[in-house]
Parts: C-alpha cells; sequence; structure tokens
C-alpha cells in the first residue's frame, strides 16, 4: 500500500456495498446507545441520497485503465506502481471484473511487473495473479498462455516475501485446472516445491505444504510422481526430534502423512530410520498441549508404518 494511506481511515467505495461499509464504518462512533427507530423515507430525502450515490459511482474500467498507465510508464516511482497495483487486486477480487480486466488489456501488465527491479512490484504483481487466478477457470487459462509460470517459479528463490507470494500465485494457477498443473510439471515445477519444502522460509515452506498436500489428495499420479522424486527421503530429512515446538518439524510431519497414503510411500518410510525418530518426538512432547499437532502427526505414522512391528502405537 502507498505509504500515505491511514489505516484507520475507511477506503473509499466503489459500488452499493461498498458504501454500505464505508458508512457503518465511518459512523459507528456515533451510534446511539439504543435502537434507532425507522421512519418512512420522504421523497426530499430520497433524492438526496440518489444523487450521493451517483457522485460515488466510480467508472471501474476507467479506474483500471488509469493503473495500467502508471504501471506502464517508466517514469513512474515504485511507489506509485506498488498502490495502481493495489487499486486493480481492490477491483479484480469480483471475478466479473477479473474477467473484466483481461478483455480491456490488463493481462499487459502482469510480465513487466513480475521483472521489476522492486520487491513491492514483483510481490504486489504475484498477488494480483493469485486474484486472478484462485477459482477463475477463464483466467487460469489466459494467464497460462502468457507463459509466466517459468518465471513463477524462478521467483520462488527471490526473497522471502516475494518467494510466498510466488508460491501463492502458483497454487491460484494449478489448483482445480489441470492445464495449468501438467505445464507446471513439465517445466520441474514439483522438484521447485520440495525444495520449498527444505527452506527456513517458514510461510514459504507452509505454503508449498498445503499446495502439496492438495494436489497429493486430489490427483493420486501427483502424489505417486513426488514419491519417485524421492520427496519421502527427502521429507524424513528434515524431521529433526525438538523439544518443544517446532513449526519446521510440524511441516515435515504433515507432508509424510501426506506421502504415506499409499503402499510406496510407508515401505519409503520403512527403509529410513524414522521410526526412531517419531518415538523421540513422543518422549520429548507427548504431554505439551502446543506440540498437539506434530504428536498426532507422529503417531499415525508410527501406526501406519511401523504397526506391523511394535504394538500399542495407536492413540
Amino acid at each position: 500500500m502507498a505509504s500515505g494511506d491511514n489505516p484507520d481511515q475507511p477506503r473509499q467505495p466503489r459500488n452499493l456495498q461498498g458504501l454500505l461499509k464505508f458508512a457503518m464504518e465511518a459512523t459507528k462512533d456515533e451510534d446511539a446507545p439504543h435502537p434507532a427507530q425507522l421512519q418512512p423515507m420522504n421523497e426530499e430525502r430520497r433524492r438526496f441520497l440518489e444523487e450521493a450515490l451517483k457522485s460515488l459511482t466510480v467508472d471501474i474500467v476507467q479506474q483500471l485503465e488509469k493503473s495500467m498507465k502508471i504501471l506502464l510508464e517508466s517514469d513512474t516511482d515504485d511507489d506509485a506502481k506498488a498502490e495502481a497495483i493495489d487499486t486493480v487486486i481492490d477491483y479484480v477480487q469480483d471475478i466479473d471484473t477479473a474477467n473484466d480486466f483481461y478483455k480491456v488489456g490488463g493481462f499487459v501488465i502482469i510480465k513487466p511487473g513480475l521483472e521489476s527491479s522492486s520487491a513491492e512490484v514483483r510481490s504486489g504483481t504475484l498477488r494480483l495473479v493469485g486474484e486472478l487466478a484462485q477459482n477463475n477457470p477463464f483466467c487460469q487459462q489466459h494467464l497460462l498462455e502468457l507463459n509466466i509460470l517459468a518465471r513463477l517459479t524462478e521467483l520462488l528463490s527471490d526473497e522471502p516475501s516475494v518467494a510466498q507470494q510466488a508460491m501463492h500465485a502458483i497454487s491460484c494457477m494449478v489448483r482445480h485446472y489441470e492445464p495449468c498443473l501438467a505445464a507446471f510439471i513439465e517445466i520441474g515445477g514439483l522438484e521447485c516445491m520440495l525444495g520449498c519444502i527444505q527452506t527456513d522460509n517458514e510461510k514459504l515452506r507452509i505454503k508449498t505444504s498445503f499446495l502439496m498436500a492438495n494436489l497429493c489428495t486430489e490427483l493420486a499420479p501427483v502424489r505417486d510422481e513426488f514419491i519417485k522424486l524421492n520427496a519421502v527421503e527427502r521429507v524424513m530429512a528434515a524431521v529433526k526430534p525438538a523439544k518443544d515446538y517446532d513449526a519446521k518439524l510440524e511441516t515435515a510431519l504433515s507432508t509424510l502423512n501426506v506421502l504415506t497414503e499409499c503402499e510406496e510411500g510407508v515401505q519409503r518410510c520403512r527403509e529410513g530410520n524414522l521410526k526412531q525418530k517419531l518415538e523421540t518426538i513422543l518422549k520429548l512432547n507427548a504431554d505439551k498441549e502446543e506440540c498437539q499437532e506434530q504428536v498426532e502427526y507422529a503417531q499415525t505414522l508410527l501406526k501406519r508404518c511401523f504397526s506391523a512391528e511394535q504394538d500399542g502405537t495407536d492413540r
């Protein structure tokens, strides 16, 4: 957002729903302690409100084109570009406006934004891609045609805030749209995800784990492909018993739970030294409330992978 924005000031409305929200926020401190007595609206009051609404009406296409112009001008400073991206994002949260944004040529700003020297502009552009693609096959198709997936995977190695948004954008593009997922796999996207699972960037790791779990649960062939890429072995290497809560450990255990929902994944776990690690995790943290999830993951893995060897690991 622009540095001059006041977070306490309600955002100016752009439609009737926004106007109602704006009015409620702007007058909440003036609310009477008792319910108001509603009165019929007279003609003069009605005309006044109609004029007020007209004065607040925004030409959305005009605003989008204005923002596009700012983003395409080479001499525009990065703060102004970041603010323009935020303006576009505000509008394209509505799926019809997102589709209209493509139709008026709005996607022309995406590639330059992804190549910007400004981390704020790169991050904002990635947020825009995510907003356009999420649950929107029309935009997913046209973003795929824009050939930006390779650039998105490159940005997974960018600074933390940018990398996190890159994974979010990838997730929104490939989920529930198999042509995008196929293209992502073709350029080595699954290998990139495995690298992100092992990173120290916690938010990136969590976003990657979420996407991996979603893809593996919905599409068994994707889970099998991850396993062929030695995902089980790589994630097992990240399982390091810790006293007290450890976010990286929890992510690794959660990912293993997804990968062991088939016999091949279970067998690979048995071939490592996972059993001893899981037992140590339970010994160190079984009674700690903050470790409840990682303890449950460890118990499930012990039961699933090693119950034939050891009894008494049931919950």
